[in-house]
């Protein structure tokens, strides 16, 4: 899986505690508390949401991905670097832009992979 994903998932799943859920003093007591299911439960839980990042990163915008890198971009130099960038690919009406199971790709402003 894209370490993307990963790191996503994890900032977001922090905390969460779903199915993991302590028994009652009833389902103890009849032993309807079922250890083994509810950790299926949450791997499935798990694969579902890691899914849908996937989908949601695949799909993401050439805009989103733009405010995306301008918030992770921290050091001067890397900022001037992108903003220049930015330019270049207007003036040239392209843009270069990463696809999960491609890898980087040029696209023009006609969508047309190079």
């Amino acid at each position: 899986m894209d370490l993307r994903i990963e790191n996503i998932f994890w900032e977001e799943m922090k905390g969460d505690t779903s199915f993991q859920e302590k028994p009652t003093g009833l389902e103890l007591l009849f032993n309807r508390h079922n250890f083994k299911h509810q950790i299926e439960l949450r791997k499935t839980w798990y694969r579902g949401i890691k899914y849908g990042i996937e989908i949601g990163l695949r799909k993401a915008s050439l805009e989103g991905q733009k405010l995306e890198l301008n918030c992770n971009t921290k050091n001067t130099k890397h900022k001037e670097f992108v903003e220049k960038f930015y330019k270049l690919a207007e003036e040239y009406k392209c843009a270069i832009q990463y696809h999960p199971e491609i890898g980087m790709v040029i696209i023009s402003r006609e969508n047309t992979l190079y």
